[in-house]
């Protein structure tokens, strides 16, 4: 029994960490409070007033719904304005719904006008889009019931309830507050860099090496690097001093960086060890297994956290590093993988540094010491105003996106129409509304695939066991109204990880709903469920693969050039620290970014990685290994090297430096062209420049110590160049030779 408890705190550890921020569980909280308490109060009034039929609650609960999922304007003001005009965008689709109803296919015509406007109007703000979907649902809802003018205004009022409860749950009774999301964030941030670190400890301490348990740290590896990058780019908005008094954006930026960058190091190096049998020696195995308990103990921004547990922590790297110099004089067959454990000593400095440099903050502030520092270049975001601006001025030369799309919606929804009315009259509008929604959000042809199958098999399995479930409990009525709302809840809980689960719970959702307001559900209403679904879905993809279409590997060329002009970006502002220049980014910040434009590359290669070799034929998977070794190097410059670089003014070694940064500069262009198509391009390598640094030391041996620092700081600069070189070697590049060269590694 006493075994039990461990692994409950870890899977309730796990479970609370996998929504960073609580973000998706206080959205679902607020459109599923918002949705019962829509309907609840306008049933109720309706009731009052002798108002015999309950759709009017029906649209209000939607209008509840809507008012906390599609506002999505970056200021609180400009969210309260777009709140509040839902209400009269949809009063005014229901008044226009009604007026065309007595009119035939007018009401068609004026839906498929709602969904080009939908995509066209974006361009102007999404604010336009927000109205537009509430637009499309209430001319959908007054079509569908042909509203006659005396049942309108019960509609006014039941909107009204519907956007007052989101204008409510939005603003007041559970508001956004960035500073707590933020403290949530780091929050899960830190139980799931304890989790990856238990687990690590346990595989240093195990002597059997297991493949099983190597996938699962890479797992939560991955998640954790998924977190820090959520935690940066909440930084670029809030300010963490209003919880941690003292702390600025950039220290808690590069805190977690390094967190993240110890626990990824800790994991290669721990496997790379057992691998090499170093871990089979008693004290290595038990110096490293300290290691991970001293930084698990040494949390920093929990509110009971005393300075012993980082004393300890910077005890233990301390004694880490003596016998690592034990092991370097007494034995130097250990050379082949000492370099494995200093580099986790060295990441494991950084983040023992920031960890003093947070408390030491807190403590200046509690002391009355603080002052409000000037703003810097280096403590702000990386600034992308010059980037979007060019591809503003790209799109203008050809249609924009937004108008491609809207194109396509509207040819898809005019097909659409016309095969509902042929195939199901008495709901003509599914198959529009599954290929409005197949569309959205879904750039390429192949993630238009991907979100018709999901769209699909949700649908499928959701109507199967929804038929099911409706049946078994048929006339339990407060039973079928609990169940309406879990589903409603699951469905937006779990739309951002998976489209294909929020279908399932969405055709629930309908199938219980159904039930309840009819009486009863057949075969036939979920099968013709099924069916217009896939047909909307298929549309929606035949039209994106015709009309204007954009392939995955078209996006993904995007994405590598964005990625590529991000690292050059980063590596210019990491030589400014060499030469004396004033940063102009933050690298912590800019390291996110080069993740985050990683993981889009990823993620708009997964079309391609569900056809078997397709990735491989494309190229696209030889690209996406090798950039994610540049990545891999890029962030070893912030984390795996010494952050002492004053170096004394030596005019031929800046000019080496800045040399240095000139050709990789010039391989980063020249590879973004390579990749556009154009050939006959040279690509340079770095062998002269580093050469000269690595014997510079030799002619100046004052500075010897300052300068072996500087090899070492250099080291993944000439690893990044030559994975550029062959990426542009592999896409027809030739090397351009120097007359002097150093031997490889």
């Amino acid at each position: 029994m006493i075994n039990i408890f461990p692994m409950v705190r870890h899977w309730f550890a796990r479970l609370s960490a996998t929504d960073p921020g609580l973000v998706r569980l206080f959205q679902s909280t607020k459109v599923i409070l918002s949705v019962i308490l829509a309907i609840f109060t306008t049933s109720m009034f309706l009731k009052m007033a002798g108002y015999p039929q309950i759709t009017p609650a029906i649209l209000s609960g939607v209008a509840g719904m809507m008012g906390i999922l599609v506002v999505m304007d970056e200021t609180e003001k400009e969210k309260k304005w777009t709140t509040v005009m839902l209400g009269f965008s949809s009063a005014a689709a229901v008044t226009l719904g009604t007026f065309l109803a007595k009119y035939a296919h007018a009401a068609d015509l004026a839906l498929l006008l709602v969904v080009f406007g939908a995509f066209y109007l974006q361009k102007f703000g999404v604010r336009y889009f927000s109205l537009c979907m509430i637009s499309f649902i209430s001319i959908y809802f007054s079509s569908l019931l042909k509203l006659q003018f005396n049942q309108v205004p019960w509609f006014y009022a039941a909107i009204s309830i519907g956007i007052i409860y989101a204008f409510l749950f939005n603003f007041v009774f559970l508001k956004d507050k960035p500073e707590k999301i933020l403290k949530r964030s780091m929050n899960s941030f830190h139980k799931q860099s304890n989790l990856t670190l238990s687990l690590i400890k346990d595989a240093i301490l195990d002597p059997i090496y297991s493949q099983r348990r190597l996938k699962t740290l890479q797992k939560n590896v991955t998640k954790l690097n998924e977190y820090a990058r959520v935690i940066s780019g909440q930084l670029g908005s809030t300010d963490p001093g209003r919880i941690w008094p003292g702390i600025k954006p950039n220290q808690l930026r590069l805190y977690v960086f390094d967190t993240e960058m110890l626990i990824q190091t800790f994991l290669s190096a721990a496997y790379r060890l057992k691998m090499q049998h170093a871990l089979e020696q008693a004290d290595i195995r038990q110096t490293l297994s300290r290691v991970a308990q001293a930084l698990l103990d040494a949390e920093v921004l929990r509110d009971e956290y005393t300075s012993k547990n980082l004393e300890e922590a910077e005890r233990t790297i301390q004694d880490l590093r003596k016998q690592l110099n034990d092991l370097r004089i007494e034995n130097r067959d250990d050379c082949k993988w000492l370099y494995l454990v200093r580099r986790v000593e060295s990441i494991a400095n950084h983040v023992i540094d920031g960890a003093y440099i947070l408390q030491e903050a807190r403590n200046q502030y509690y002391k009355g010491n603080f002052e409000e520092a000037p703003s810097k270049a280096s403590d702000k975001p990386v600034n992308n105003d010059d980037h979007k601006e060019k591809n503003d001025q790209a799109e203008s030369k050809g249609m924009q996106p937004s108008t491609k799309k809207a194109f396509q919606a509207l040819l898809a929804g005019a097909l659409s129409v016309i095969i509902g009315y042929s195939l199901s009259p008495a709901h003509q509008y599914w198959i529009l509304l599954t290929a409005y929604v197949v569309l959205l959000g879904t750039e390429t042809v192949g993630r238009t695939v991907m979100k018709a199958i999901q769209r699909s098999v949700g649908t499928l399995i959701g109507a199967i066991i929804g038929f099911l479930l409706a049946h078994s409990i048929s006339g339990q009525s407060l039973l079928e109204i609990t169940l309406l709302f879990c589903c409603i809840f699951m469905a937006f809980y779990f739309l951002p990880v998976s489209y294909a689960v929020m279908s399932f719970w969405i055709t629930m959702m309908i199938s219980i709903m159904y039930d309840l307001l009819l009486g009863g559900i057949t075969e036939k209403l979920l099968q013709d469920r099924v069916i217009d679904t896939v047909i909307g879905a298929g549309l929606a993809l035949f039209i994106s693969a015709i009309l204007f279409p954009l392939k995955t590997k078209e996006k993904i060329v995007e994405n590598v050039k964005d990625f590529l002009g991000e690292l050059d970006g980063y590596t210019t502002g990491y030589f400014e620290s060499f030469i004396g220049e004033r940063k102009t980014i933050n690298l912590a910040d800019s390291a996110f970014q080069l993740d985050q434009k990683l993981n889009l590359i990823r993620t708009n290669a997964e079309p391609l990685q569900k056809i078997p070799g397709r990735l491989n034929r494309t190229g696209i998977e030889r690209w996406m290994t090798i950039l994610v070794a540049i990545n891999y190097y890029a962030k070893h410059l912030v984390a795996s090297t010494s952050r002492r670089t004053m170096y004394e003014s030596d005019q031929e070694l800046m000019d080496t430096i800045c040399s240095i940064n000139e050709v990789m500069k010039e391989n980063i262009h020249h590879l973004c062209e390579l990749i556009d198509g154009k050939r006959g391009l040279t690509v340079k390598e770095l062998n002269r420049q580093r050469e000269w640094i690595e014997r510079y030391p030799d002619k100046n041996r004052d500075y010897t110590l300052q300068h072996s620092i500087l090899i070492h700081n250099l080291y993944y600069v000439w690893r990044i160049n030559k994975s550029i070189i062959k990426l542009a070697v592999e896409l027809g590049a030739a090397i351009e030779k120097q007359d002097e060269n150093i031997q490889e590694d």
